[in-house]
Protein backbone atom coordinates (compact mmCIF):
# COMPACT_ATOMS: atom_id res chain seq x y z
CA UNK A 1 0.00 0.00 0.00
CA UNK A 2 1.65 3.39 -0.79
CA UNK A 3 2.24 5.96 1.51
CA UNK A 4 0.21 9.30 1.71
CA UNK A 5 0.80 12.02 3.29
CA UNK A 6 -2.23 12.26 5.55
CA UNK A 7 -1.88 9.54 8.47
CA UNK A 8 -5.70 9.35 7.48
CA UNK A 9 -7.52 7.33 5.59
CA UNK A 10 -11.28 6.84 4.49
CA UNK A 11 -13.98 4.22 3.94
CA UNK A 12 -17.06 5.60 2.60
CA UNK A 13 -20.49 3.38 2.94
CA UNK A 14 -23.69 5.23 2.56
CA UNK A 15 -24.49 3.77 5.99
CA UNK A 16 -21.46 4.44 7.81
CA UNK A 17 -18.17 6.74 7.71
CA UNK A 18 -15.13 5.64 9.04
CA UNK A 19 -11.96 7.38 9.85
CA UNK A 20 -9.25 5.86 11.32
CA UNK A 21 -4.92 6.10 12.20
CA UNK A 22 -4.76 3.86 9.21
CA UNK A 23 -8.49 3.86 7.76
CA UNK A 24 -11.68 5.64 7.20
CA UNK A 25 -14.66 4.47 6.26
CA UNK A 26 -17.74 5.90 5.62
CA UNK A 27 -21.17 3.79 5.48
CA UNK A 28 -24.34 5.36 4.76
CA UNK A 29 -28.08 3.62 5.05
CA UNK A 30 -27.15 1.58 8.01
CA UNK A 31 -30.70 1.12 9.09
CA UNK A 32 -29.97 -0.35 11.99
CA UNK A 33 -27.27 -3.22 10.80
CA UNK A 34 -23.50 -2.17 12.21
CA UNK A 35 -22.49 -6.20 10.93
CA UNK A 36 -20.06 -4.30 8.21
CA UNK A 37 -18.59 -2.00 10.55
CA UNK A 38 -18.00 -5.07 13.47
CA UNK A 39 -16.45 -7.21 10.43
CA UNK A 40 -14.06 -4.54 9.02
CA UNK A 41 -12.89 -4.05 13.26
CA UNK A 42 -12.94 -7.55 13.10
CA UNK A 43 -9.83 -7.46 10.03
CA UNK A 44 -8.06 -4.20 10.74
CA UNK A 45 -8.03 -4.70 14.61
CA UNK A 46 -10.10 -2.29 17.51
CA UNK A 47 -9.63 0.95 17.36
CA UNK A 48 -7.87 1.05 14.31
CA UNK A 49 -10.91 2.46 11.78
CA UNK A 50 -13.22 5.52 12.70
CA UNK A 51 -16.76 5.17 11.34
CA UNK A 52 -19.11 7.96 10.19
CA UNK A 53 -21.98 5.68 9.84
CA UNK A 54 -25.16 7.73 8.02
CA UNK A 55 -29.25 6.88 7.94
CA UNK A 56 -32.34 8.51 8.18
CA UNK A 57 -33.45 6.71 10.95
CA UNK A 58 -32.77 7.02 14.75
CA UNK A 59 -30.36 4.29 15.21
CA UNK A 60 -27.61 5.86 16.78
CA UNK A 61 -28.73 4.00 19.96
CA UNK A 62 -28.28 0.49 18.74
CA UNK A 63 -24.88 1.25 17.53
CA UNK A 64 -22.83 -1.43 19.27
CA UNK A 65 -20.83 -0.75 22.66
CA UNK A 66 -17.93 -2.39 21.44
CA UNK A 67 -17.27 -0.61 17.91
CA UNK A 68 -14.90 1.64 18.92
CA UNK A 69 -14.50 5.20 17.17
CA UNK A 70 -17.73 5.01 15.78
CA UNK A 71 -20.06 8.19 15.32
CA UNK A 72 -23.61 7.76 13.79
CA UNK A 73 -25.19 10.70 11.55
CA UNK A 74 -28.73 11.13 11.00
CA UNK A 75 -29.03 12.43 7.61
CA UNK A 76 -29.16 11.13 4.17
CA UNK A 77 -26.74 12.02 0.68
CA UNK A 78 -28.09 14.23 -2.06
CA UNK A 79 -26.76 15.28 -5.20
CA UNK A 80 -24.45 18.21 -4.06
CA UNK A 81 -25.38 21.84 -4.21
CA UNK A 82 -23.00 24.01 -6.94
CA UNK A 83 -23.75 26.79 -4.77
CA UNK A 84 -23.24 25.86 -1.06
CA UNK A 85 -19.49 26.63 -0.31
CA UNK A 86 -19.65 26.11 4.09
CA UNK A 87 -22.61 24.33 5.17
CA UNK A 88 -24.07 23.95 8.24
CA UNK A 89 -25.66 21.55 10.42
CA UNK A 90 -29.09 20.95 10.26
CA UNK A 91 -30.19 19.40 7.19
CA UNK A 92 -32.24 16.33 6.38
CA UNK A 93 -29.90 15.92 2.84
CA UNK A 94 -25.74 17.03 2.34
CA UNK A 95 -24.44 16.52 -0.68
CA UNK A 96 -20.57 14.33 -0.46
CA UNK A 97 -18.48 17.27 -0.55
CA UNK A 98 -20.53 18.82 1.83
CA UNK A 99 -20.77 16.06 4.12
CA UNK A 100 -16.58 15.37 3.95
CA UNK A 101 -16.41 19.29 4.46
CA UNK A 102 -18.91 18.78 7.86
CA UNK A 103 -16.68 15.58 9.00
CA UNK A 104 -13.55 17.74 8.70
CA UNK A 105 -12.35 15.09 5.84
CA UNK A 106 -12.00 17.40 3.19
CA UNK A 107 -7.80 18.07 3.90
CA UNK A 108 -7.67 13.99 3.27
CA UNK A 109 -5.87 12.78 0.33
CA UNK A 110 -7.24 9.28 0.48
CA UNK A 111 -10.47 7.59 1.51
CA UNK A 112 -9.90 4.08 1.48
CA UNK A 113 -13.32 2.53 1.27
CA UNK A 114 -16.84 4.15 0.05
CA UNK A 115 -19.66 1.97 0.97
CA UNK A 116 -22.93 3.42 -0.19
CA UNK A 117 -26.39 2.01 -0.44
CA UNK A 118 -28.84 4.75 -0.73
CA UNK A 119 -31.68 2.87 -2.49
CA UNK A 120 -31.40 4.83 -6.12
CA UNK A 121 -29.43 7.81 -5.41
CA UNK A 122 -26.23 6.13 -7.11
CA UNK A 123 -27.67 7.16 -10.75
CA UNK A 124 -28.11 11.09 -9.71
CA UNK A 125 -24.90 11.53 -7.08
CA UNK A 126 -22.28 9.52 -8.26
CA UNK A 127 -20.86 12.00 -10.40
CA UNK A 128 -20.26 13.90 -6.96
CA UNK A 129 -18.13 10.78 -5.78
CA UNK A 130 -15.56 11.42 -8.53
CA UNK A 131 -15.74 14.97 -8.22
CA UNK A 132 -12.79 17.94 -7.69
CA UNK A 133 -12.58 18.49 -3.76
CA UNK A 134 -13.16 14.74 -2.66
CA UNK A 135 -10.53 12.72 -1.46
CA UNK A 136 -9.65 9.96 -3.67
CA UNK A 137 -11.64 7.00 -3.11
CA UNK A 138 -9.11 3.92 -3.23
CA UNK A 139 -12.53 1.33 -3.17
CA UNK A 140 -15.76 1.70 -3.75
CA UNK A 141 -18.56 -0.44 -2.66
CA UNK A 142 -22.16 0.35 -4.13
CA UNK A 143 -25.53 -1.57 -4.56
CA UNK A 144 -26.81 -0.42 -7.31
CA UNK A 145 -30.86 -0.49 -8.09
CA UNK A 146 -32.24 -1.69 -11.57
CA UNK A 147 -30.69 -0.37 -14.74
CA UNK A 148 -31.92 2.71 -15.76
CA UNK A 149 -30.99 2.66 -18.94
CA UNK A 150 -28.44 5.57 -20.63
CA UNK A 151 -28.02 6.86 -16.42
CA UNK A 152 -26.68 3.27 -16.02
CA UNK A 153 -24.60 3.33 -18.98
CA UNK A 154 -22.75 6.83 -18.02
CA UNK A 155 -22.60 5.27 -14.41
CA UNK A 156 -20.39 2.28 -15.86
CA UNK A 157 -18.36 4.77 -17.90
CA UNK A 158 -17.60 7.00 -15.81
CA UNK A 159 -16.04 4.69 -13.38
CA UNK A 160 -14.04 3.18 -16.04
CA UNK A 161 -12.59 6.94 -17.21
CA UNK A 162 -11.79 7.44 -13.81
CA UNK A 163 -10.10 4.82 -13.25
CA UNK A 164 -11.71 2.27 -11.74
CA UNK A 165 -11.81 -1.69 -11.86
CA UNK A 166 -14.76 -3.68 -10.74
CA UNK A 167 -13.28 -6.64 -9.31
CA UNK A 168 -16.83 -7.76 -7.58
CA UNK A 169 -20.40 -8.41 -8.89
CA UNK A 170 -22.84 -9.73 -6.66
CA UNK A 171 -26.88 -10.26 -6.79
CA UNK A 172 -28.48 -9.25 -4.02
CA UNK A 173 -30.48 -12.68 -4.15
CA UNK A 174 -31.65 -12.40 -0.51
CA UNK A 175 -34.04 -9.23 -0.49
CA UNK A 176 -34.07 -8.19 -4.45
CA UNK A 177 -32.83 -10.18 -7.49
CA UNK A 178 -32.70 -6.25 -9.63
CA UNK A 179 -30.27 -5.35 -6.75
CA UNK A 180 -26.24 -5.81 -7.68
CA UNK A 181 -23.21 -5.03 -5.40
CA UNK A 182 -20.55 -3.87 -6.78
CA UNK A 183 -17.18 -2.99 -5.85
CA UNK A 184 -14.46 -1.18 -8.02
CA UNK A 185 -10.53 -0.20 -7.24
CA UNK A 186 -9.31 2.72 -8.05
CA UNK A 187 -6.07 2.08 -10.70
CA UNK A 188 -3.36 4.36 -12.65
CA UNK A 189 -5.64 5.37 -15.79
CA UNK A 190 -2.70 4.16 -18.12
CA UNK A 191 -3.48 0.17 -16.96
CA UNK A 192 -7.10 0.81 -17.94
CA UNK A 193 -5.62 1.91 -21.08
CA UNK A 194 -3.62 -0.93 -21.16
CA UNK A 195 -6.39 -3.10 -20.15
CA UNK A 196 -9.02 -1.62 -23.36
CA UNK A 197 -6.21 -1.62 -26.13
CA UNK A 198 -5.76 -5.48 -24.86
CA UNK A 199 -9.46 -6.33 -24.98
CA UNK A 200 -9.99 -4.81 -28.41
CA UNK A 201 -6.71 -6.88 -29.54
Amino acid sequence: MKDVILTTTLILTVSVFVSCAIHLIICTSSNGDFNFEMGMQKELGEGVCEFHIFDFGNYGGKVPKELKRAYYHQWGLARQDPNVVTPTMGNKYYGLLDTVKLLGHDKLDVIDVFKIDCEKCEWETYQDWLAPGIPMLQQIQVEVHGAPGQKALDFYDGFEHAGYLRFHKEPNIQFNSDCIEYAFIKVEKSFMSTRNATLVN
